[in-house]
């Protein structure tokens, strides 16, 4: 398990990646955050390091939970205010990831994604200089 992970990964199968990334590439995205930095007021300096971040959100609950299962039984969060119902939209619901755990599913999910997709994935890479991220 990797450090700090809540979640028992289990390996899924070569049919769940596929779906997974199909899934993944149509709603779904990959991001990463900059390394922030923050002054303490004793002047310890912390800077963080860049991430990589991976979320989805849509509409349908049955394939989010779909999502989660496959994934380790992730947590999907449920977006549904009254100001949301108001305005007819109907909830949504939400998943991501970030740093090794996005590395980990990025990567198998990799040979089953567009070229498009694999491109960012590399330029996000780059940009967090991700040497030390390793899959489980």
């Amino acid at each position: 398990m990797a450090k700090g992970t809540i979640y028992e990964h289990r390996q899924p199968t070569e049919v769940e990646l596929a779906w997974l990334a199909g899934i993944w590439e149509g709603e779904g995205s990959w991001g990463y955050k900059k390394g922030r930095t923050r002054t303490y007021p004793t002047g310890k300096v912390y800077t963080g390091s860049p991430f990589l971040k991976m979320q989805i959100q849509m509409t349908d609950k049955d394939v989010m939970e779909r999502v989660s299962e496959i994934m380790d039984g992730r947590k999907i969060t449920y977006t549904d205010t009254p100001a949301h119902r108001a305005a007819g939209q109907k909830p949504i619901w939400s998943l991501s990831l970030q740093g090794e755990a996005a590395f980990r599913w990025t990567e198998l999910m990799k040979s089953f994604l567009g070229n498009r997709r694999k491109e960012k994935f590399e330029f996000i890479m780059e940009q967090v200089n991700a040497t030390n991220y390793q899959v489980a």
